[in-house]
């Protein structure tokens, strides 16, 4: 009876659930300790799909992303590389999915599962590219260790390893049948070799520059390489001779690179483009070339739809296009930065075709999230937003239900900041003009005629926008009248950092080439002080949030307090082992984050000035750290494309204040502080009620120190 109960209370939950309950929220997979969310999905690295279209794998800076091709669902993250991932290949079947990565591994991937079943080590350096062979028993793999290995995909054993270039291989390809592969390289050589018993079987010599490209006729009987010395070639594979000479791309001596070549599905047109900007169609037997297209970028990607009757190619600008062979024109295009993209792009086509899409607007929106590069990160007053400005954009999210709400703008943004009212937020770019954005509509509503910004900040009152460029210029900017209203020289060197005192009247910028940070009287629009200490760059300076202490970081890797009275160095911070880019006070001022180029954020206790903290996670450079308004979130955002949301605890309340007395002695002091750090991934003693003993108790013995 009391299972016939519980199968009818578990029918009953399982009936009134919401529809999406037991779908999992894609922004909390594989996060690492002390994380509560991730914002964004990591820019991208490789792409490719099954053969059947059913599943798109995706590797970012963060993992791997699987879709669901017909539904655009992400199903999985599958993380496990420690380094950046360059390339992943499924093999025929669609089963297994497999992946190079610059910590020097292959692995395996079951897609059933969407678990790791391998992991081939044996490479010295990076590996840059993996593909199996057409019947998907091997797998190939080039690293940057001037080695190409062969892998038995049923054993995960290396079967052989191939040397004997000097440089990279820039190329691999495996003959129709699979019996043969042929890599290209920077020796300027083509090579092949005989799967089966694993032996160099030919070289074939004749380029002058290195070869970036090779590719198989259909029938397996001749090959093209392509190369830097502006030349294609083609080669008779049975007697190891070349068998043409193709000329005409442009000879300029800063666009002499060819760098992709492709044959049409019967295999007697042949594509070229290279840094010249044309794409060159070849007749095969004349060995003759007509320009289908010319653009003003390099062409870095070229292949032929499977009935020959498109041409994709790829610019280093403007991403993906499609050509008509027949009537020579360009139909849609698609920004898209993967180099090894078109068997994604070809069954992404016919999924579109069947669904009736005319663009691929439904395949931009399903990989939107995958920004690139954040550089700035700046919480609403009232916690309930963020903004990120990074390589792909400024983008506004919604945090408590962390979604995004709007792309605000787009391509290479460096630094963004809310105004104190939360009503507009400011983006600064590399390129021309400061925009404003309300932030209720999402739409621009001014513009500051201002370049090459790398900081910029409101003031208190929200009338003047602080902005620190290049040249040694700090610019102020009345926000009504959209009119520069001052600008300061002092610093050498460009002006990477700016930060308004709490009551407005002082400004702090940071100097790059002249590592100093300079204090200005707003009033007055005179210098008033220079702090000098620091022997690197300093990229990143704030004010305490009672104004009396100057925060730096800086690339000689120390984070150095400033006494804003007596001008002078308070304590210098060490820890990090790269560049210091961010510095950021929590509300209270009791805490101070810093993100470097290790790839950690290190949070410090203000009134001990020690390490209480490190938070791991990102696998990129920190740029950027802001803490929310109720200091309970700090958001950090990376070169891997994503943010990241904290957890930290809430540090004003008296259970807080009397946990942190961990010995009970009636203060809490470092004694307090070095029991918790001995019991670290213990039970107790745990302050937050978490079930462990980790940094968030730290923080909360540190913050209410006697």
């Amino acid at each position: 009876m009391k299972n016939s109960v519980y199968l009818i209370v578990l029918f009953l939950i399982l009936l009134y659930q919401p529809q999406n309950a037991f779908t999992q929220d894609y922004t909390t997979w594989g996060l690492p300790e002390g994380a509560k969310a991730r914002l964004g999905k990591g820019g991208i690295n490789d792409i490719t799909c099954t053969q059947d279209g059913a599943l798109l794998a995706v590797a970012s800076k963060i993992g791997i992303w699987i879709y669901d091709l017909q539904t655009s669902e992400a199903l999985a993250l599958l993380t496990g590389h420690t380094e950046r991932i360059n390339s992943i290949s499924f093999n025929p079947n669609g089963l297994t999915l497999a992946s190079g990565s610059s910590d020097n591994t292959v692995r395996l991937w079951d897609m059933d599962t969407r678990t790791k079943i391998g992991r081939l080590e044996g490479h010295t350096a990076a590996v840059n590219s993996v593909v199996f062979s057409p019947d998907g028993r091997t797998l190939a793999s080039q690293s940057d260790d001037h080695t190409l290995r062969l892998w038995d995909v049923d054993t995960q054993t290396q079967i052989y390893t191939l040397e004997g270039y000097t440089g990279s291989v820039e190329s691999i390809s495996f003959s129709p049948d699979g019996q043969t592969f042929a890599s290209g390289g920077n020796d300027d050589i083509v090579r092949l070799w005989d799967v089966d018993t694993r032996t160099e079987i030919g070289t074939l010599e004749g380029h002058s520059s290195y070869v970036s490209s090779v590719a198989f006729s259909p029938d397996g009987q001749k090959i093209a390489s392509g190369s830097h010395d502006n030349t294609v070639r083609l080669w008779d594979v049975a007697t190891l001779s070349e068998i043409g000479t193709l000329e005409g791309h442009t000879n300029d001596w800063d666009r002499r690179r060819i760098n992709s070549v492709s044959f049409s599905p019967d295999g007697k047109t042949l594509a070229s483009g290279g840094d010249d900007g044309n794409v060159i169609l070849w007749d095969v037997a004349t060995q003759t070339g007509a320009i289908l297209y010319v653009t003003s970028s390099y062409v870095t990607g070229v292949s032929f739809s499977p009935d020959g009757q498109t041409l994709t190619y790829k610019t280093w600008q403007t991403g993906v296009r499609f050509l008509d062979v027949n009537t020579q024109t360009r139909t849609i295009g698609y920004n898209f930065e993967p180099e090894h993209t078109w068997e994604v792009l070809w069954i992404v086509a016919a999924q579109l075709k069947k669904r009736g899409y005319s663009g691929f607007s439904w395949f931009r929106t399903m990989l939107e999230e995958h920004t690139d590069e954040v550089r700035s990160v700046s919480f609403s007053p009232d916690g309930q937003s963020l903004t990120s400005g990074g390589l792909n954009g400024t983008y506004l999210w919604d945090v408590s239900t962390r979604t995004k709400i709007s792309q605000l703008d787009t391509w290479g943004i460096n630094s963004v900041s809310f105004s104190p009212d939360g009503k507009t937020v400011a983006s600064g770019r590399a390129g021309n003009f400061v925009r404003l954005w309300d932030v209720a509509t999402q739409t621009e509503i001014g513009r500051l005629d201002i370049s090459r910004v790398n900081s910029l900040v409101f003031s208190p009152d929200q009338r003047t926008l602080a902005i620190g460029k290049d040249f040694a210029i700090v610019s102020l900017w009345n926000v009504i009248t959209q009119a520069e209203i001052a600008r300061h020289w002092g610093h050498v060197g460009d002006v990477k950092s700016v930060s308004f005192s709490p009551d407005g009247r002082t400004l702090a910028s940071a100097g790059s080439i002249d590592s100093t940070v300079r204090l200005w009287d707003v009033g007055t629009w005179t210098e008033i002080a220079i702090l000098r200490g620091h022997t690197g760059w300093i990229n990143s300076v704030s004010f305490s949030p009672d104004g009396k202490t100057v925060v730096s970081g800086s690339n000689d890797y120390t984070v150095r307090l400033w006494d804003v009275a007596t001008q002078s160095e308070i304590r210098r911070l060490e820890g990090h082992i790269a560049a210091v880019n961010s510095v950021s006070f929590s509300p209270e001022g009791h805490i101070l984050a810093s993100g470097s180029d290790d790839d950690t954020v290190r949070l410090w206790d203000v009134a001990t000035q020690v390490e209480i903290g490190r938070l791991e996670g990102h696998i990129a450079a920190v740029n950027s750290v802001s803490f929310s308004p109720d200091g309970r979130t700090l958001a950090s955002g990376s070169d891997d494309g994503t943010v990241l949301l904290w957890e930290l605890p809430k540090l004003t309340t008296e259970t807080n204040k009397n946990a942190a007395d961990v010995n009970m002695d009636g203060v809490v002091n470092i004694q307090d502080l070095v029991i918790v750090a001995n019991a670290f991934e213990a039970a107790e003693p745990d302050l937050n009620g978490d079930g462990v003993v980790n940094i968030i108790d730290l923080i909360i013995v540190a913050q209410n120190f006697k």
